[in-house]
């Protein structure tokens, strides 16, 4: 069961990429920064002493800084005010964003929280409070966007999800300093204790370095991460997993941003005059068990723990802090109780009501921007039906038209084929038998030839066949009736 569901969240890791928020923490000299670079494979963060030619990094100081930071081509080095020298440097907060591949396909958006100048001061009280606050802003963020209407969907969860602490390898267990720190950053974030530069004590050092601090863990009750684990519950592989990184905390491990190079094989590696330390070598160091807890099998528990219990117990204390303290009520009348009651009931029903009054108004506006849109479709259409009606009633005239003219020309075809039919039958006389009347002679039978032969009379000659009407009249009275109806 346990494998199934990490390989479905593999699987939407894969697609969808993932967010981890890291903080290290811990006294100069004790290998943040070449952990950080070492476990992301880049140089993400520069050393004071870096050669020329690398980024800077913008940081956010406190302001009790008693120097000034000097941009020197890609690194930041303080530079000594005589004026200042009785001010404490603090403690700068340096988020840095990058980008992780895995092997399996997973892209880890890593945001990795330096905590550089912390352990400098004689006083790290004022430090305590600057880290402390940097946790708590994360989350007031987080319940700002909780508490919006509409949230913003690029939102961005910056919360840091794990806390590595770094212990120096002096061998005598907790200092005072790191109890305290560790006690008061436990209410905020998971803490993992970590000891740099373990390759400076021999094994049995080491050991008896672990030995120590975890007991010092137990004594002052400091709540770590100790990759919890339910013995009823989760499967064999769980328990075995977490009991033997368990068993290995505090990490010790060993960093290097050295590449070294053996029987062709290229690893990071710290050289000394003796020979080199592999720092993924397990029996030289835990780096590797750490590096695919934080970004492997452990980064989604870290991240719910981180939300379902850190962050609900700040968000619970948070809003409870409006609520008066019951001994302080108990000093208070009857009267009194039931007027401040009263006045809270009215001060969140005013916020409700204007709460409803920016929603009423927000929907109204729509709708009326909507009513509007819609009345000018409504007219848009209306426009585009007259114009169809006046562009088919124009194209019936011309049609109405068109069968006119060819109906008169018909007409008129068939006229002159009439005329030309009856010129063919009617018959030729010659000039010498053409019929003379006498004068003043009614009567056809009188008439005589030239010759004195008798002659038929005559006969009328046919009317003039009737034209047709002119076409352009009936034209023009279909113009005339097809505009009238127009104007109607």
């Amino acid at each position: 069961m346990a494998s199934s569901t990490y390989e479905m969240r593999r699987k939407k890791n894969v697609k969808k990429g993932v967010q981890f928020t890291m903080m290290v923490c811990g006294t100069s000299g004790t290998g943040r920064t070449t952990f950080v670079n070492t476990l992301c494979g880049q140089n993400v963060l520069a050393h004071e002493s870096s050669p020329a030619g690398q980024a800077i990094v913008h940081s956010r100081r406190s302001s009790n800084a008693s120097s000034t930071v000097e941009s020197l081509a890609g690194f930041e080095k303080p530079v000594f005010d005589p004026a200042k020298s009785h001010v404490e440097p603090g403690i700068n907060i340096i988020p840095v964003n990058v980008e992780i591949d895995e092997d399996d396909g997973t892209r880890i958006s890593l945001t990795v929280v330096d905590t550089p100048g912390f352990g400098d001061n004689i006083d790290n009280e004022k430090c305590f409070k600057e880290i402390v606050g940097y946790l708590e802003c994360q989350y007031d963020e987080i319940l700002a966007e909780e508490s919006r209407i509409r949230r913003n969907p690029r939102f961005k969860d910056n919360r840091v999800h794990v806390l590595l602490y770094f212990i120096e390898p002096t061998g005598h267990g907790l200092r005072e300093l790191d109890v305290e720190l560790m006690k008061r950053l436990s209410l905020r974030v998971n803490i993992i204790p970590v000891i740099g530069r373990a390759d400076s004590m021999t094994p049995a050092e080491l050991a008896a370095t672990k030995k120590m601090t975890m007991e010092d863990i137990e004594h002052y009750n400091i709540p770590i991460y100790n990759f919890p684990y339910d013995a009823e519950e989760d499967d064999s592989e769980t328990i075995d997993e977490n009991s033997l990184l368990k068993s290995m905390l505090p990490f010790a491990i060993v960093t290097s941003n050295e590449i070294a190079e053996v029987n062709g094989r290229k690893f990071r590696a710290r050289r000394y005059p003796w020979g080199l330390v592999d720092i993924e070598n397990p029996d030289h160091s835990d780096f590797v068990a750490l590096r695919s807890a934080i970004l492997g099998s452990h980064m989604a528990d870290l991240k719910d723990l981180t939300h379902d219990f850190l962050y609900e117990t700040y968000r619970t204390e948070k809003l409870s802090k409006n609520i008066p303290d019951p001994r302080e009520s108990a000093l208070l009348n009857p009267e009194d109780l039931a007027n401040q009651s009263y006045l809270l009931k009215e001060e969140q029903l005013q916020r409700e009501e204007e709460k409803l009054r920016e929603i009423e108004l927000r929907v109204q506006k729509e709708i009326n921007e909507k009513r509007m849109e819609l009345l000018a479709r409504e007219q848009e259409l209306r426009d585009i039906e007259a114009r169809i009606a006046r562009e088919r009633s124009a194209t019936a005239v011309a049609e109405e038209r068109e069968a006119l003219q060819r109906q008169i020309e018909a007409q008129n075809q068939e006229i002159l084929k009439q005329q030309s039919h009856q010129q063919e039958l009617q018959p030729q006389q010659p000039e010498d038998e053409v019929i003379q009347q006498y004068p003043g002679s009614s009567d056809s039978s009188d008439a005589v030839s030239r010759q004195g032969t008798p002659v038929a009379p005559t006969t009328a000659a046919p009317a003039p066949p009737q034209m047709a009407e002119h076409p352009f009249s009936k034209i023009a009275n279909v113009s005339s009736h097809t505009e009238h109806d127009l104007e109607n």
